[in-house]
């Protein structure tokens, strides 16, 4: 890697970290480019040389997120590899989960830190979309028993939840054992976990 490559990582990397504090602490709405700059060491000309304002780093920052996101759906054969929706969940929910926990800090702090309160809606979206058009490639389509946005509600947003839910924890599992947890609820109604004692 270039010097200079690995200097405008470091730098960008102190910024971030000192974006998520300073919101854990102010909200977004309240913080100022020097809050920033102060908590990562830095002067304020050399944030404005990466960043236009405090507003064009958090939307940088969330469009990252959402194109690794997405991104998710087409790496390594994901594709072309899932000959089911068991197969397309398992190899989802493995990266999905390795992804968010390496950014647990920033979605928390969109979420739950008076970040950005689009944050989470976006990406439910973003799934929403492209876990549709995994189905659709599969062959695969939602009963008309309900309608169809009531089981995209309770798909998306009950996996988004338990997802914070366990970003949020103390000590949360490893990813690859949340992604099994996960597969656990997508195979049973939450009916079938209440056992008679």
């Amino acid at each position: 890697m270039h010097q200079n490559d690995l200097r405008v990582r470091k730098t960008r990397t102190k910024i971030k970290r000192a974006l998520i504090e300073t919101i854990n602490e102010k909200g977004f709405g309240n913080l100022t480019v020097s809050d920033i700059t102060e908590r990562a060491g830095i002067n304020r000309g050399t944030f404005y040389i990466h960043y236009k304002g405090k507003q064009d780093l958090l939307e940088q920052l969330e469009e990252a997120i959402y194109s690794d996101i997405i991104q998710l759906f087409h790496d390594n054969g994901t594709i072309s590899s899932a000959t089911s929706y068991e197969d397309l969940n398992r190899q989802f929910f493995q990266k999905f989960s390795a992804y968010i926990y390496g950014e647990r800090d920033f979605i928390l702090a969109m979420v739950l830190g008076n970040g950005d309160p689009m944050f989470y809606h976006k990406i439910k979206q973003i799934l929403t979309r492209e876990l549709l058009k995994r189905m659709e490639y599969l062959g695969i389509k939602m009963s008309d028993e309900i309608p169809h946005e009531y089981i995209e509600e309770y798909a998306i947003g009950s996996m988004l939840n338990l997802s914070i839910y366990w970003l949020e924890k103390d000590n949360p599992e490893p990813p690859n054992e949340f992604a099994k947890i996960m597969m656990r609820t997508r195979t049973k109604a939450p009916l079938a976990f209440a056992v008679k004692e």
